[in-house]
């Protein structure tokens, strides 16, 4: 019944987002080498931090500065493993694949919120539906948005998000688990989360990011492993639901 109803809403919110399809909703540039980046879309641009909760290693309690587990569970092996392979990675592919997945995240997102279902009517199966019916979608306005973008002017994390699993209830790692799951060993490495606002999407996508269907959104990177260099194979999207508080995703798209 509620994917019956969300049907027929998805065409009008997907009509309303293709108004904002060529152009995104700001430019970002890349900041110094430190880890930090900057954004010039307004007020709230503001500098953030490089995937570790702040700008500068976390301290540890013992005076050093080495990464650790502050309540996402993330072991030092995954740790390790999510910095070496970003560090790996082609640095505009990884930009341009971060901001894709932020947009198709955050779009998802909206288009779940914008079907205006009663909450309390959406099992964890009509969820799941709902995400991978609306992620293709979802994908081509991202697309669209970031269509004719110079990668160079894009922002991107030196790492993981790793707080993303503290703050939000991310899965830190993971492979794909609904849509499009690439045929070769990979892992989707979270890239960045969110409540109710995505800093590079159209205001329209942020004005349906109600709360009140999925509580926060978290959106991935995934990354083909045993290559050298490691290459991105696809971006996720995963949703915290609001009723049950449980994790959903991450719904995978092949990239490019």
């Amino acid at each position: 019944m509620a994917k019956r109803a969300a049907q027929g809403v998805l065409a009008v919110v997907l009509v309303g987002l293709a108004r904002y399809a060529i152009v995104p909703g700001c430019v970002i540039r890349v900041g110094p080498a430190d880890g930090a980046w900057h954004g010039s879309g307004g007020e709230d641009s503001a500098p953030v931090d490089d995937g570790t909760g702040g700008s500068s290693p976390v301290d540890d309690g013992t005076g050093g500065s080495s990464p650790v587990d502050d309540g996402t569970g993330v072991s030092p092996e995954e740790q390790n493993l999510g910095e070496e392979a970003y560090a790996q990675l082609d640095p505009e592919d990884l930009a341009f694949a971060s901001a894709l997945a932020g947009n198709m995240t955050c779009a998802l997102a909206g288009a779940v919120e914008g079907a205006q279902i009663d909450p309390a009517a959406i099992d964890d199966e009509t969820l799941t539906a709902l995400l991978e019916q609306y992620a293709p979608g979802a994908m081509e306005q991202a697309r669209a948005w970031l269509a004719g973008t110079d990668p160079s002017v894009l922002a991107y994390t030196l790492s993981p998000k790793y707080e993303c699993g503290r703050d939000y209830g991310c899965k830190y790692t993971s492979e794909c688990q609904q849509g499009y799951i690439p045929a070769v060993r990979h892992f989707c490495f979270v890239d960045d989360c969110g409540k109710a606002k995505c800093p590079t999407c159209p205001d329209l996508v942020n004005e349906l990011l109600q709360n009140v269907v999925i509580r926060s959104w978290c959106s991935y990177v995934c990354v083909q492993l045993g290559t050298s260099p490691p290459e991105i194979v696809a971006v996720g999207a995963g949703a915290i639901s609001a009723l049950r508080d449980t994790f959903f995703g991450p719904v995978c798209i092949a990239h490019p």
